[in-house]
């Protein structure tokens, strides 16, 4: 959650909605104190210097190489000196995070799509921070344009900035921040934020409806199925009547027991047919309901349209039943259901007629209260489900990378390994670099950076790694198959 609520307050802040940025912010440093990035951000955001350098300091704090907060802190020295006459106390330095494990087989890794990395490590608990005021929002410094190279680690944005020019996660290619999707790798640039209600109520109790007549379709499809089995099971009694197993006949008898049979196959076959083809459309449209109110209450956006949709449709054909109903006066007097049994033969040619004067007939036969109850259940539904959006949809917004700097090289390849696993190539790269340059003598950083540069179309480099790995671990087979498949592929 924290990470959603970071991304929405930069982008809430990149927007000019100032206090909803803020809102997230705290949200950000209330959850999780240990973020630099976030107490970065949220400096930017305040008006009151004091609050401010409240924030940079807890950065500063956090990660005592940062050089954002340092720029943040000087800049208050300079604009107001006053608030650094009285000394603050120093917070406790952040212990460095745990080291998770390192992982060996990179190139088993599964590339996935999904923009968003997980926390890679789980920080220490952090003491308390001095707690911010609820000063508004001023405005941000202004942004700038310049190109991206395609191929160097980003430079950190002051404090309190968006970039305007981020790159790309998977290809590095520079991407403007309100581009949704990269015009060099088709990668989606964005994230969904929290979602506008967190309670499922909203969406449960439409959904649980909703089930309601599509388990009455269902059952109104295998009572019909049954029927047409008592049918059949008549049927084979009366032709074992007719033409009993083990009686010897003449040719002449056989030929009337056979016609006799054709007949009563004929009658039967008219009889089911029209009964089986609707069960048949009454079980599907219940499976389908029975999906879509599934998938509603799971929050997905295909079962929210999907039950709007097939709750729409019910809702338009009992208000039409009723229409035509009170047209043919058959909403009083049941004397006058004798009009549709009279027009039925002739809409029997029209396949979609008669299933509608299908449903007249079920509807003019039982309590026509129960049409009602109907249409009142499929309008509340309806209904509902018009407040349940808020609970469904989910606002994109563009995903920025917190560049943060970490004291040990285990939490930069770690890291780097999430973003690996989520096809995040180019962000991966920059992790394995500062892994390798805060500790070059370890091989599996160096091997890990080969074959991302290999996977950024950079042989090159990739060679120079492996080369650098096998220094250090000669014996490594797999650091040597990777060298020597590298070699045969550029000497091809």
């Amino acid at each position: 959650m924290s990470t959603e609520a970071f991304q929405a307050g930069v982008a809430a802040l990149k927007s000019g909605n100032k206090a909803l940025a803020r809102e997230h912010l705290m949200k950000v440093v209330e959850q999780d104190e240990t973020n630099e990035q976030a107490w970065l951000y949220l400096a930017g955001a305040l008006e009151d210097p004091a609050e401010m350098r409240i924030s940079l300091e807890n950065a500063l704090h956090i990660n005592p190489q940062s050089k954002r907060a340092q720029q943040g802190l000087e800049w208050l020295r300079k604009q107001h000196p006053a608030i650094f006459v009285e000394p603050t106390p120093a917070l406790p330095a952040a212990t460095a995070p745990a080291y998770t494990g390192a992982t060996v087989a990179l190139a088993d890794l599964p590339l996935a799509d999904n923009p968003l990395p997980d926390q890679p490590i789980t920080p220490t608990p952090f003491p308390a921070t001095q707690p911010l005021g609820q000063a508004s929002l001023p405005a941000t410094q202004p942004l700038g344009n310049g190109p991206l190279p395609a191929t160097q680690p980003l430079a950190p944005p002051a404090v309190g900035e968006v970039p305007d020019v981020l790159p790309c996660p998977r290809c590095g290619a520079p991407t403007r921040y309100v581009e949704q999707r990269c015009r060099k790798c088709g990668m989606n640039l964005t994230i969904k934020t929290e979602r506008q209600t967190q309670s499922k109520i909203p969406i449960l109790i439409p959904g649980l409806l909703s089930l309601l007549p599509a388990l009455l379709w269902i059952f109104l499809a295998g009572n019909i199925f049954v029927r047409a089995f008592e049918e059949y099971s008549d049927f084979q009694a009366q032709v074992r009547v007719i033409a009993p197993m083990n009686k010897i006949v003449s040719e002449e008898e056989k030929k009337i027991q056979d016609e006799k049979i054709a007949e009563l196959e004929e009658v039967l076959f008219d009889f089911i047919t029209p009964p089986l083809n609707i069960a048949v459309s009454l079980l599907l449209i219940g499976i389908f309901g029975i999906i879509m109110a599934i998938a509603l209450m799971r929050r997905k956006k295909y079962g929210f349209w999907g039950t709007l949709i097939y709750n729409g449709i019910f809702l338009f054909i009992f208000i039409a039943l009723i229409v035509t109903l009170k047209r043919l006066e058959l909403l009083d007097e049941e004397s006058s259901q004798q009009t549709l049994l009279d027009i039925l033969p002739w809409a029997m040619e029209n396949p979609i007629l008669a299933t509608y004067l299908i449903f007249l007939l079920a509807w003019a036969y039982i309590n026509i209260n129960l049409l009602f109850i109907a249409v009142g259940l499929y309008t509340l539904i309806v209904l509902m489900l018009g407040f349940a959006w808020r609970t469904i949809s989910q606002k994109a917004v563009r995903f920025v990378p917190q560049f943060e700097e970490l004291a040990e090289a285990d939490g930069h390849f770690n890291r780097g390994v999430v973003y690996q696993k989520r096809g995040m190539w180019y962000l991966s790269m920059l992790e394995w670099e500062r892994a390798v340059k805060l500790n070059p003598r370890d091989s599996t950083y160096r091997h890990a950076l080969g074959l991302i540069y290999e996977q950024l179309k950079r042989p090159a480099d990739a060679l120079q790694q492996f080369e650098q790995a096998l220094t250090e671990d000669p014996n490594n087979l797999r650091i040597s198959q990777d060298r020597d498949r590298l070699v045969q592929t550029l000497q091809a």
